[in-house]
C-alpha cells in the first residue's frame, strides 16, 4: 500500500496523471469526443459557473473540483442528459454532481490501479462568479485547463491534510 503526504509542497504526478487520463476517459465516453489539456497555468477566474467538488480521502486525502463556465456547463448538460436543462435550474447542480460523482469513480478505480486506496465524498456544488473555495495554504494545488467542442473548462488538483477536506467527507 502507498502513502503520500504533501510536505514538500509539491504535487505528486500521480494525482494529476490519473485525474487527467480519468477527465480524457469519462468525458469521450460521455461527450464522444476526448477533451485537450490546454494548460497548467494560471488563467482568469470562471467567470459565471458551476463548480463540482469532491474530497477523498485513504491513502492519500485531496480534492477534485470540476469547473464548468455558464456556457459550457449549459452544452455539457444538454449533451450528457439529452435535453437542455436550465443554467438557474436546481437541476443544473444535479447533472454537475453527476459529472464530478462519475469522473470521481473513475479516479478511485485508477488510484486502485495505482496502489492506492482512497474512498470518496459526495459532491458539493458552488454555482456563481468566480467560485472559488478557500483552500488552506501550504498544500499544493494543480489546475488543468481542458477544451471541447461542448467549451471549457478546469479541474483542480488541490491537496488536503487529514481533517481539511473541502465539502463532504467520504459517504456523507
Amino acid at each position: 500500500m502507498a502513502t503520500i503526504n504533501f510536505n514538500d509542497g509539491a504535487m505528486p504526478s500521480v494525482l494529476t496523471d490519473v485525474s487527467r487520463d480519468s477527465i480524457l476517459s469519462i468525458f469521450n465516453t460521455i461527450f464522444g469526443s476526448e477533451p485537450t489539456l490546454e494548460s497548467t497555468e494560471e488563467r482568469e477566474g470562471l467567470g459565471d459557473g458551476v463548480v463540482g467538488i469532491i474530497s477523498f480521502m485513504g491513502d492519500v486525502n485531496y480534492i477534485i473540483m470540476l469547473g464548468l463556465p455558464k456556457s459550457s456547463a449549459i452544452a455539457m448538460a444538454s449533451k450528457f442528459c439529452g435535453f437542455d436543462i436550465d443554467y438557474d435550474s436546481p437541476d443544473m447542480g444535479d447533472v454537475v454532481g453527476e459529472l464530478a460523482n462519475v469522473l470521481a469513480g473513475d479516479i478511485v478505480a485508477r488510484m486502485s490501479n495505482e496502489d492506492f486506496k482512497v474512498t470518496m465524498s459526495l459532491p458539493t456544488i458552488m454555482r456563481g462568479h468566480d467560485v472559488e473555495p478557500l483552500l488552506p495554504r501550504g498544500l499544493p494545488l494543480v489546475k488543468l485547463h481542458f477544451s471541447m467542442p461542448e467549451g471549457n473548462f478546469t479541474l483542480k488538483v488541490a491537496g488536503a491534510k487529514s481533517g481539511d477536506l473541502v465539502g463532504r467527507k467520504p459517504g456523507a
